[in-house]
């Protein structure tokens, strides 16, 4: 990607975010996480479709409260009595060029900052979050927990270690140009790339893991694909306004998971991990493009 359309496309973003959280007033985390899985959808999609116009984007989202945790198999010689939570917003890219589809994924853990005391370059990571961080500089074995049907099952991510795929998200509610900056795991976080500048190089494959859909998956797959379709089967119910067993999730993660049959919905309505899920095809007549 030329330089100049970077440049652009990072403005733009950071312009859409400012956007969807205007009217917020002294949000929290699961505010902030709301408002980009429910208000930036529209503004990716069109600023992606305007700046490649032989291709075609998607952008959908899906909120959930109730997230799954992760519990170590043997976290009491580890040491943790508390279970991390697997993260706070999954982000997804399914790039599809003629026969041949390809996936990214970036799990981002989320850390609202005060703004008189820490820095989105100096933030040190307390006592009581030291779980959360194992999780995403070991990934040692654990079970699944509040993960509906997929209670009890374990997971052995590979490798054992720190990858772009897994991140915190710093939130900075003082920032002049942007809140939202993401940091690689450690004891203390520093900013890397403002959240506009990480999905530019997300839809590039320059940050995030890849996954696949097609089994045997590796264990980093198997988790991703865990998380989008027990967030997908989530549903909310409002008889009065005529929603019975309606699912959270846009279309545009239905059409991500592109199963060869439906998933049932859930009767436990709120688990799962909040989504941004992005996808782009090339339009009919064009060739790939470079």
């Amino acid at each position: 990607m030329e330089a100049y359309l970077r440049n652009k496309l990072q403005v733009e973003i950071m312009d859409a975010l400012k956007q969807c959280i205007k009217g917020l007033t002294n949000p929290d985390e699961p505010a902030y996480i709301a408002a980009l899985v429910t208000q930036l959808p529209s503004h990716l999609e069109a600023i992606f479709n305007h700046a490649f116009p032989t291709l075609n984007f998607k952008v959908g989202g899906c909120f959930l409260h109730q997230k799954p945790i992760a519990e170590f198999c043997e976290k009491r010689s580890l040491g943790y009595k508390k279970d991390p939570e697997i993260g706070d917003l999954l982000i997804v890219y399914k790039k599809i060029r003629g026969t041949e589809v390809t996936y990214n994924a970036l799990l981002l853990q989320a850390k609202k900052l005060n703004g008189n005391t820490d820095s989105i370059y100096h933030h040190k990571i307390g006592y009581n979050d030291k779980h959360q961080l194992f999780l995403y500089t070991h990934w040692p074995k654990f079970i699944y927990r509040r993960a509906n049907n997929l209670n009890g099952k374990k997971r052995s991510v590979i490798p054992k270690t720190i990858t772009a795929g897994a991140q915190y998200l710093l939130i900075d509610k003082n920032a002049v140009c942007t809140p939202f900056w993401c940091a690689m795991p450690n004891n203390i976080l520093v900013a890397s790339k403002c959240l506009a500048s990480q999905l530019v190089d997300f839809i590039e494959f320059q940050t995030g893991r890849t996954f696949v859909k097609c089994a045997p998956r590796d264990s980093w797959s198997q988790m991703i694909w865990d998380l989008l379709k027990i967030s997908f089967q989530s549903v909310f119910n409002k008889s009065k306004y005529g929603y019975v067993k309606a699912s959270r999730a846009s279309d545009e993660i239905s059409d991500f998971l592109d199963l060869p049959q439906k998933l049932t919905l859930s009767d436990n309505n709120n688990v799962g991990i909040p989504i941004l899920c992005i996808q782009s095809e090339e339009k009919e007549g064009n060739d790939e493009l470079k």
